[in-house]
């Protein structure tokens, strides 16, 4: 009979649902075991009903959970390295887990690609003083959001300091078979990853466009170094392995709102990404890509949530969901150019020669979201011409073509 796998992210734990005193922290170490069992994500076999409708099979073979204790791999340029490795992984190889999973993406190949986004909300510190710049970077607090620290020292990073460089990373699944492990694609680069858009360009090459959703950060692409070849499982399977990964930058134009591009490649050796600069290889730019945008110069932006790509002509697309603090972040530019972007906005860009390996882009304002209910227009509040009192909306987040 017909049927399927339905791939689920479980982005995070609530907490006053999940424990009987309906509290936000957990108190026993079993409630922290629990409050890892349900982030993740669940696969669930489907089969057709006979009414054209898809129904949840329970003895479905594909059923499975991933949760913060799966085996999974490491692969790309992190792997093995020195920051990496833990007293329970001295080779820096293996992890468990994944969380904070956001968005997702799916490959040409049909596996899943899952996200891993505020993954620092799962870690603390008993003592603050071993929390450095690069933690602090990527949001690290002495207390955790969610309280495992507490109960499990393997989110404590005074005693597992090297723990938390093993998330932020894209995950690939393969969900038609539940023997199989997943793996983290460290060449993607580590940061808090919305979702990941494919793209198979011209030349076969497998593009993946990511944005980092916090305010100030980035959009990325990644062009893999071999083409896709359709119905090759074997070559297909590592292709997010090897390749360049590229921060955008967004020149403004002659026209507001309108403007030129470049891809940055964060390459070691290249655009200042040396060992005097404090990248000693390929591996500290996967690990540190935040602090490797930020020396090259790649345009911050206001939150890059979802990517999307039109399948006919090619055009990309990133919601920027909003940024309601702008003063505590970066100054208004091209790309982001209201300095009270409350409502948020779509920005879009074509690829030079409709290449999506291209170096280059034009890109201009899809829309600029807004309440011209509240706002009159001429307000930068009220959004740009195309959102109107019937047809108003706000903080953009997921989207598709």
């Amino acid at each position: 009979r017909a049927g399927g796998v339905l791939a689920v992210n479980n982005e995070y734990p609530n907490h006053n649902t999940l424990f009987p005193h309906k509290e936000d922290m957990p108190k026993t170490a079993d409630e922290v075991l629990k409050s890892q069992n349900v982030v993740g994500l669940s696969l669930l076999g489907l089969k057709a009903d006979g009414t054209n409708k898809m129904r949840f099979d329970v003895n479905s073979p594909l059923n499975r959970r991933v949760t913060a204790h799966t085996p999974m791999l490491v692969s790309g340029p992190a792997k093995g390295h020195d920051l990496l490795k833990t007293k329970a992984d001295p080779h820096g190889k293996h992890v468990l887990g994944t969380f904070g999973n956001c968005s997702s993406g799916k490959t040409p190949w049909n596996t899943y690609v899952t996200c891993e986004e505020n993954f620092d909300d799962m870690f603390g510190a008993s003592n603050a003083a071993v929390i450095n710049k690069d933690m602090k970077r990527y949001g690290v607090q002495a207390e955790s959001g969610y309280g495992w620290e507490k109960f499990d020292d393997r989110f404590d990073l005074s005693k597992n300091p090297n723990e938390i460089n093993r998330f932020g990373w894209v995950v690939e699944i393969d969900p038609l078979n539940p023997n199989s492990t997943p793996v983290k694609r460290t060449a993607l680069g580590r940061f808090k990853h919305e979702n990941v858009a494919l793209q198979v360009a011209k030349n076969g090459k497998v593009v993946a466009y990511m944005g980092d959703d916090e305010r100030g950060e980035r959009i990325y692409k990644f062009v893999s170094k071999r083409a896709y070849k359709k119905g090759d499982i074997a070559h297909n399977k590592d292709l997010l392995d090897e390749g360049t990964l590229y921060v955008a930058i967004f020149d403004g134009g002659k026209e507001p709102l309108k403007g030129t591009g470049r891809w940055v490649a964060l390459e070691h050796g290249k655009n200042g990404l040396t060992k005097a600069n404090g990248f000693e290889s390929q591996a500290d730019i996967a690990i540190h890509t935040r602090q490797a945008a930020d020396l090259v110069g790649g345009t911050q932006m206001d939150r890059p949530e979802w990517i999307a790509v039109n399948p006919l002509n090619g055009m990309v697309f990133c919601t920027l969901t909003n940024n309601s603090k702008r003063g505590d972040t970066f100054a208004p530019n091209a790309a982001n150019p209201r300095s009270d972007n409350i409502y948020g906005h779509i920005i879009r860009w074509r690829e030079t020669g409709d290449d999506h390996t291209a170096e280059t882009f034009e890109w201009d304002m899809y829309v600029m979201a807004g309440n011209p209910n509240v706002y009159p227009k001429g307000d930068p509040r009220s959004g740009s011409d195309n959102v109107t009192a019937e047809n108003s909306f706000n903080s953009p987040d997921g989207i598709g073509v």
